[in-house]
């Protein structure tokens, strides 16, 4: 019997960055206070399931950190200077 493969999680087409990806974008490099995870996923207002897409892309791609704070289970997002040139080359 053949099997249908999982989409769970995976996207339709070859979407690099889209509008979830550049609002995260402008929030941790227009303000100077620093967001964990779950502040830019509240900002937003999405879930931490489905930003976990986004900021593991984000990451992967060079446009933002995450730092661990030690003795926490908190995570900061800070924005990358190839961050920083991709969301200039949007507001143009």
């Amino acid at each position: 019997m053949a099997r249908k493969k999982s989409t769970v999680g995976k996207r339709k087409g070859n979407i690099l960055f889209d509008e979830v990806d550049l609002k995260t974008l402008k929030l941790l490099i227009g303000s100077k206070e620093e967001f964990s995870i779950g502040d830019v996923q509240d900002k937003i207002g999405i879930t931490h399931v489905s930003f976990k897409i986004h900021f593991r892309r984000l990451e992967k791609l060079g446009f933002i950190t995450i730092e661990r704070i030690p003795k926490t289970f908190k995570h900061i997002l800070k924005p990358t200077e190839k961050g920083k040139k991709l969301l200039e080359l949007f507001e143009k």
